[in-house]
This record gives structure tokens, C-alpha cells and sequence, in this order.
């Protein structure tokens, strides 16, 4: 077997391996590597492949979950993130229930509010995963065998007459995303929109008298949520997509870094928006906490800048500074070690 032989055949095994669970990845490399061998033996490389097919396709026969939902290449990644997003739901709709419920002592009502919530909380995953994944595979963002151009039906047809020189080469290890940091950044941000749309109360100063809940001290703005809340959304939804184009990518590219750009540039104008247009906090936060508990403050507290427009500033420079540096890392390492894809 000649090396550039044996380098298609790693190529090809790499796409198959690649779609399956990690405890199925190290035996099935070597059956496959096996079963091509022998293959390649009697009627070349590139006629053994030609046989075996389509990767994407070939390696459904190791799977042990069909795809059922949404297509082959996209159903593993879209239950995992599915699962992700469900999971940071409920537990930002526990949260807050837990909290209201030792604060309030109001079981029935809460429990009530806690089951519409987790309810709707559910639907609007299951509903915003869903369509984020159906454009995902309708755009062809995943570009795995083929460049990113052509209709549906050249897609298919691509598909039916795959060759082995489609496959891609095995990328850089220092341009493969990790899944798991993909994995903290979606739990995170799901987590925090369903707190900020279930429980934005959370966020502040609890008040209590003989120990006895009385009230909470806001931080964030709430008579002017209504306004707020849907620009907070856009900016995490915005990280979301990038995160989820990462995840379902694996590695840094041309796609990556596109989605990477558009959402960092959202994502600023979002966070300005909010600071700097809106009144995002409670102007009377830090008037309220002296009322309540006589605090003055000291020198050099950020508190002591709360609603004089330094402190937004540094908040919004901070935020900025956040998202070009994850914009220049991401263009070094697509320019560097990613594919064209």
C-alpha cells in the first residue's frame, strides 16, 4: 500500500469515526482499517472506497441510535445540543422556583409557576434548537465533503456519485474545536436566558426583616424589561448560533469564522444598545440599598459609579475587549490551521 493510499484511507475512516459515540471510535478505526485493506488488496483504493460510499452514510450502519429528526450528518450533534438546552432550562426554571419558594413560602402558586415555565421553556427550545438545525442543514452549513455552493439537488446528486477524492483531509489538532468548551458556552448562555426571562428578580439585593423575606433590590431595570429582554436575547442568541456553527463544524474554517464575525458584531452592538441607549440598571439600586441598609459606600467602589455612566462604559470596553479577542483568536487559527470549508 503505497502512502498516499494509506492517507485516503485514514481520511475516510476519520470522516466515518468522527460520527460516532467516542466508545465506538477506537474499535470500529481498526475494522474499517482492516476491512479496506483487504478490500484495496484485490481491487485498489480507490475502487474499495468507491464501494464503501458516502462516509456519512457508510458510517449509520455502526450507529446504534437512527436519525430520526433531522438528517444523518446533523442528528447527533442537534439531540446532544437538544439535551444541553433542556437540561439549562429546567435548571434556570428550578432555580428561580427554588428560590421564590424559600423566599415566599407560597407553595402552590409557585409550583404553578414553576410547571407553566418549565412548560414554555421547553417548547421554546425544542422549537428554537429545531429551526437553528433545519437552516443549519438546509444552508449546508456543514461542509464536510463538498464546497459550500450548489442547490439541494446538486447536494444529492454529489451525494449518490461520491468519490473518495471528496473527502477532506484530517484536520490539525489545533484546529479542532473542542466540544466540551462548546458544551460550557451553551449551558451557560441558555442558563442564563432562562433566568433572565423567568427570574430577572434574581439578580440583586435581598431585603429581609426578622428574618423574614421582604422584597428584592433589583439591579437590572425591570420597569423597562419589556424593552430590554429582547435586545439581551438577540446578543445571547447570536452567541449561541456561533457556538452551535462550532460545534457542529469540529473545527476552525471559513464557516466558523464568518459566523464568528457577524455574532461578535452583534454582540457589540447588543451590549452598546443596552448600556448605553437603554437604561439596562436600576437607576435606583444604590439610592434603595442606602435606604435599606444605610450603606454609603467607599472609595473606589464600582457601586459608588452605579448609574453616573462610568461604570457602563467600563462594563461595555470590558465586553468589547471580550469579543475581539475570541474575534482575533478565531481568525488566527481559521487563517492559520483551518480549511476552506
Amino acid at each position: 500500500m503505497t502512502e498516499a493510499d494509506r492517507e485516503l484511507m485514514q481520511r475516510y475512516i476519520y470522516q466515518v469515526v468522527r460520527r460516532l459515540a467516542k466508545d465506538q471510535r477506537e474499535e470500529t478505526a481498526r475494522e474499517l482499517e482492516e476491512l479496506i485493506t483487504d478490500m484495496a488488496e484485490q481491487k485498489g483504493m480507490e475502487e474499495a472506497l468507491k464501494e464503501l460510499g458516502d462516509p456519512a452514510v457508510f458510517a449509520q450502519k455502526y450507529r446504534e441510535e437512527p436519525a430520526w429528526v433531522i438528517g444523518p450528518e446533523y442528528a447527533e450533534d442537534y439531540r446532544w445540543l437538544l439535551k444541553v438546552v433542556l437540561a439549562a432550562v429546567a435548571l434556570s426554571v428550578v432555580i428561580s422556583g427554588v428560590v421564590q419558594g424559600l423566599l415566599q413560602g407560597d407553595g402552590m402558586r409557585i409550583l404553578t409557576d414553576v410547571v407553566s415555565s418549565a412548560v414554555m421553556g421547553a417548547l421554546c427550545a425544542v422549537g428554537a434548537v429545531t429551526i437553528l438545525f433545519m437552516i443549519l442543514e438546509r444552508r449546508k452549513i456543514r461542509v464536510d465533503f463538498r464546497k459550500e455552493s450548489g442547490t439541494s439537488e446538486n447536494a444529492g446528486a454529489e451525494r449518490r456519485n461520491w468519490i473518495p477524492a471528496l473527502l477532506p483531509p484530517v484536520p490539525d489538532s489545533k484546529a479542532v474545536i473542542k466540544r466540551s468548551d462548546e458544551a460550557v458556552n451553551l449551558i451557560f448562555e441558555a442558563l442564563l436566558a432562562g433566568l433572565m426571562i423567568f427570574a430577572p428578580w434574581l439578580f440583586g439585593a435581598y431585603v429581609f426583616e426578622n428574618g423574614t423575606f421582604i422584597r428584592t433590590i433589583p439591579i437590572v431595570n425591570l420597569e423597562r424589561w419589556n424593552i430590554i429582554l429582547p435586545v439581551l436575547l438577540i446578543a445571547l442568541a447570536a452567541g449561541f448560533a456561533d457556538d452551535v456553527v462550532r460545534l457542529v463544524c469540529g473545527r476552525y474554517c471559513r464557516t466558523v469564522l464568518i459566523v464568528c464575525l457577524i455574532s461578535g458584531a452583534v454582540q457589540a452592538v447588543s451590549a452598546w444598545i443596552m448600556l448605553k441607549a437603554l437604561p439596562f440598571f436600576n437607576p435606583s439600586f444604590v439610592q434603595e440599598l442606602r435606604q435599606e441598609f444605610g450603606w454609603q459606600g467607599t472609595k473606589g467602589n464600582l457601586l459608588t459609579l452605579y448609574g453616573t455612566g462610568p461604570l457602563e462604559t467600563i462594563l461595555l470596553l470590558v465586553i468589547w475587549a471580550c469579543i475581539l479577542i475570541e474575534m482575533g483568536v478565531t481568525v488566527y487559527k481559521a487563517v492559520r490551521y483551518g480549511e476552506s470549508g
